[in-house]
């Protein structure tokens, strides 16, 4: 059996989710509620498979070591290692996201 890495959001990445739940809340709580569970199961996946996203190229997150997933609108920013990874950012793929780095 894989094990699976222990997930852990800096508070950015919080506040980033915060935001976007708020977002959806002020038109649909329902969808909210929703985006927020199918997110929950995207962290769940990223902790047995986290080498499922893509090994991010820019100049500055490829020397982190930073990967990223797609999920719907949004880009999930994540670094691994040592049984951890570790959520940075959870961004609008509509943005610079660069510039939040």
């Amino acid at each position: 059996m894989k094990k699976k890495l222990d997930v852990r959001f800096l508070p950015i990445a919080e506040e980033d989710i915060a935001e976007i739940l708020d977002y959806i809340a002020l038109d649909n709580l329902s969808a909210a509620s929703t985006f927020f569970d199918k997110l929950e199961k995207k962290f769940e996946y990223l902790s047995e498979y986290p080498q499922a996203g893509i090994k991010r190229t820019e100049k500055e997150l490829s020397k982190a070591g930073y990967y990223s997933l797609v999920f719907g609108n949004y880009i999930i920013f994540y670094t691994f290692d040592s049984g951890i990874l570790t959520v940075h950012r959870v961004l609008s793929s509509y943005r610079d996201y660069l510039k939040f780095f």
